[in-house]
């Protein structure tokens, strides 16, 4: 049996078809997820979406993001999509405020005072709002446990 050597290249090529895959299933299925792009630059648009972010040791965390697969998008009270999904799962999670939240894609008053908390944990602009400040400040908790920021 030949081992191969795990690499950053050996890595970027998985990552790649994990990606191909993912998006290939979401389109196939007409699901609201999508897998994560290579960069975000620029501030995003409003969050409709989500993203699957994989990590070493088949790890995976969702985030917001915008039609563009921008992960730099806004959300406020209000919104109802996949993304408030994302938000919420991450405002539960053990890196942000553990708030107990239903899952429900509604971002209501119970999400908003959620986000305050955490925006305040996190050292950012306490106003309710999930944006650029907020997105680049938030610790999201995978399913093992471990805390992860976006790389943007």
């Amino acid at each position: 049996m030949k081992f191969t050597k795990f690499t950053s290249a050996t890595k970027s090529r998985w990552a790649k078809r994990v990606t191909a895959t993912m998006l290939a299933i979401g389109m196939l299925f007409g699901l609201g997820l999508v897998a994560a792009p290579a960069a975000n630059a620029a501030n995003g648009g409003y969050c409709s979406k989500l993203i699957m972010n994989w990590g070493a040791g088949d790890k995976w965390w969702n985030t917001p993001a915008d039609a563009n697969l921008n992960e730099l998008c806004r959300l406020d009270q209000g919104a109802n999509s996949i993304a408030v999904k994302a938000l919420q799962q991450g405002l539960n999670g053990a890196c942000a405020v553990r708030a107990g939240l239903v899952v429900d894609g509604s971002f209501g008053p119970a999400t908003r005072a959620a986000l305050i908390r955490a925006q305040q944990k996190f050292g950012v602009t306490a106003d309710g709002i999930y944006g650029p400040n907020t997105a680049r400040a938030f610790w999201w908790t995978d399913g093992s446990g471990g805390c992860h920021r976006i790389s943007v």
